[in-house]
């Protein structure tokens, strides 16, 4: 029972640890802790500030957990970094006294509380806090706390550090004094301090320091947005007093992180979308002003900011269409996770489609004419595709090729290319001779299939009586629906193949691609995915190799226990598959506290994502087994590509960050080979080795080196070799639990 208490005691520390730390890092938009170490020294060059924010935090922390609130919420600062802020506010501007106390705590409360409710209402609508209930009880506590006689505030006229070294700032603005623009840097540094009330260039250069150590991106987007503010006051002749007075200009800063990078994928036009909405936050702290602080006395602070993202993000939630502006779907707290996520994501499965579209035959089959062909398929009809089989001389036929059964397609079974209902059938017309077309009945005996809403397929030039269907049925991908003949403008046997948007037999074509297929050039081979097949392209289906199929199993509530040697250092790993409530699959080291999330869709094992130690074994397998196909074909080549992070040294991702939403000059390529298999028709060992690049333009950096061995229906060996270390996984155990 001791024990037990322990754990929970320890847990509740961590938990309001993380949660502190979390408040500070927050009000940047981030959960990186060095910058929260950074914000929080900024917080302490007023000691009542500092103290006075952790307070608030705390309170709002304890509140949370007496009222049984979300304990993630909890632990990401979520529900307290308002509560923070108007903390260090309230500490930055009045002494500390009893008085303050009670104020401070019946604020952070009431900030708390207004909280929770604006996560749970602007949750609904997809949309963020903010900075919303920081600005409506900062303005109750100006407007109220002066008609309490008995409340004593006394106002601080300096922070507390500058009181006792004022060299320090004075030295910081004397070298400020010193920049080309100086009044510029004066502005921006100083507009990044005032986000933390801190109106002074010291605080400003510590924020920087920390927004370069947490984001490269959300640094370049607080300079851009804050210069794009700037400029629009010069330019138009705006009131520079309205900048200077609480340095408001940082609306600037955090409107522009925010639609930058943070709850918009970064992009050329997320970075151009400054151009639209910081000369709105110009016009709103212009109209504001006059009307807040002229009128009320109450200051502007992050008003305009809030306003601007709420409405920007509302409108984009209302689109019927996304293009070129993305919206962030799963919070990291990083504008380069969001983004290097989302490019890897759209170059990998961008062209992935809803369908399925197998090739509608068995075997390898020839392309005489493609999309856009030569003969007949131009106009409506452009996207459509011949199949015929060819021996190795290009030859379609054997014996003389006078007779319909010489040719090496006629008769042999044609496919559902995918599952769906069959709503037309034509049947009964005759082949023709070798060299005769049927224009009356141009398209001879087929069947279309219906997939989807507007989504057909039709399969043409069919032997006469061999259709296996009838309009009404269901047939699974896969099922023999005919024969291969030579019917309609068929001048010698070969299999017309089109997709299209309606049920007819003369419809026009769609353009859609295959979506797993083998295409083989000379004697090398190539998995192609989600691509156009194109004319004289030899092309077949993927046929799955029962080893691998087992092999790559990984079915949730299976374990695995793995001896893991690195440079001679063994220890043991234990690996278990779990999955989601959205049916994604994972696997979790318990060892590493990693977790990998992975697709196996009977034709590829294929990583999605990996979090957690990129130093831990299960990283190196989410690399080294990127994408792995689930069929031996000897030369074949299977490409794809790898999160750069792993194959170059941190200063230069730290330049790449920069440029990436414009130029990637850094690129990292995995390519799989199978090596070798002991029985081609029923194989008990599978090696396969896979090679991933770091590169920077044309020249190549980093290697990992993976070779893998597969026996007795499961993964036996991974070895991982770089240039500096040697990693060899074997697998102990296999038990389903």
């Amino acid at each position: 029972m001791t024990k037990d208490k322990t754990i929970s005691l320890k847990n509740r520390f961590a938990l309001y640890t993380e949660g502190l730390i979390n408040s500070f890092s927050q009000v940047f938009f981030s959960n990186n802790r060095w910058f929260a170490f950074i914000i929080i020294l900024v917080t302490f060059l007023d000691f009542g500030a500092g103290i006075s924010g952790i307070i608030a935090v705390i309170t709002g922390q304890i509140l949370a957990r007496f009222f049984n609130f979300n304990l993630e919420l909890i632990r990401d600062g979520t529900y307290t970094y308002n509560s923070l802020t108007v903390g260090i506010a309230l500490g930055i501007f009045y002494e500390f006294n009893l008085s303050y106390f009670i104020l401070l705590v019946i604020v952070s409360a009431l900030t708390f509380f207004v909280s929770v409710w604006y996560v749970s209402s602007l949750g609904k609508r997809g949309l963020p806090l903010l900075s919303i209930p920081f600005l409506l009880v900062l303005w109750i506590v100006i407007l109220g706390a002066n008609n309490f006689n008995a409340l004593v505030l006394n106002e601080k006229e300096i922070l507390s550090i500058e009181k006792y070294f004022p060299f320090i700032f004075s030295n910081v603005n004397e070298w400020v004094d010193n920049f080309p623009l100086a009044n510029l840097f004066h502005l921006f540094f100083r507009s990044l301090g005032a986000i933390l009330f801190q109106f002074n260039d010291l605080a400003g250069i510590l924020l920087s320091i920390g927004l370069l150590i947490y984001s490269r991106m959300a640094f370049l987007l607080s300079v851009l947005g804050f210069l794009v503010g700037y400029a629009f006051y010069y330019f138009l002749g705006g009131d520079y007093s309205q900048l200077i007075y609480s340095y408001i200009g940082f609306n600037f800063i955090l409107t522009a992180i925010a639609l930058g990078g943070f709850f918009i994928v970064p992009s050329k036009k997320s970075y151009f979308l400054l151009l639209l909405t910081i000369p709105i936050i110009a016009l709103l702290i212009s109209a504001l002003h006059t009307l807040f602080t002229t009128k009320f006395g109450l200051p502007l602070y992050s008003l305009p900011f809030n306003i601007v993202v709420l409405l920007f993000l509302g409108t984009l939630y209302n689109r019927t269409k996304v293009s070129g502006i993305e919206m962030v779907r799963l919070q990291l707290f990083s504008p380069e996770k969001h983004y290097y996520k989302h490019h890897d994501a759209k170059e990998r499965f961008g062209k992935y489609t809803y369908f399925n579209i197998a090739l509608p035959f068995f075997g390898e089959w020839h392309i005489p004419q493609g999309h856009e062909g030569e003969i007949t398929h131009k106009g409506d009809w452009k996207y459509a595709w011949d199949f015929d089989i060819v021996n190795e001389m290009g030859v379609t036929y054997k014996n003389l090729g006078t007779e319909l059964k010489d040719y090496y397609c006629y008769d042999l079974p044609v496919c559902a290319p995918e599952s769906g209902y069959v709503s037309t059938v034509v049947d009964g017309i005759e082949d023709n001779m070798i060299g005769e077309v049927d224009l009356e009945n141009n398209w001879g005996n087929t069947v279309v299939i219906k997939h989807g809403e507007y989504f057909y397929s039709k399969l043409s030039h069919l032997k006469k009586f061999t259709l296996k269907v009838k309009e009404g049925d269901y047939v699974k991908k896969g099922d023999i629906i005919g024969y291969c003949g030579s019917s309609g403008r068929s001048p010698e046997p070969h299999l017309h193949f089109q997709l299209q948007s309606t049920p007819f037999v003369g419809s026009k074509t769609l353009p859609y691609p295959i979506a797993n297929y083998i295409l083989r050039k000379g004697e090398q081979f190539f998995f192609k995915e989600y691509s156009i097949p194109e004319e004289g392209d030899f092309v077949s289906n993927v046929s799955p190799t029962p080893l691998l199929q087992k092999a790559f199993d990984f079915i949730p509530g299976k374990e695995f226990s793995i001896n893991s040697n690195r440079n001679g250092k063994q220890r043991i790993l234990k690996w278990e598959v779990f999955t989601t409530a959205y049916n994604q699959t994972y696997i979790y080291c318990h060892t590493t506290k990693s977790t990998l999330y992975f697709v196996n869709n009977k034709t590829l094992f294929y990583a999605t994502d990996f979090y957690g130690d990129t130093d831990s074994e299960l990283y190196l397998f989410y690399l080294g087994l990127h994408k792995v196909l689930l069929s031996f074909v000897k030369n074949l080549k299977v490409e794809d590509l790898l999160p750069i992070d792993y194959f170059f040294s941190k200063p230069t991702l730290f330049v790449h960050d920069f440029v990436a939403p414009f130029y990637h000059f850094c690129n990292a390529f995995y390519t799989l080979n199978f090596k070798e298999i002991d029985d081609t028709h029923n194989p008990k060992e599978i090696v396969f080795q896979t090679v991933g690049t770091g590169k920077r333009k044309t020249t190549g950096t980093k290697k990992l080196m993976t070779n893998v061995t597969v026996k007795n229906n499961e993964i036996q060996e991974c070895v991982f070799t770089t240039e500096n270390e040697k990693i060899i996984l074997q697998w102990k155990l296999d038990i389903e639990s």
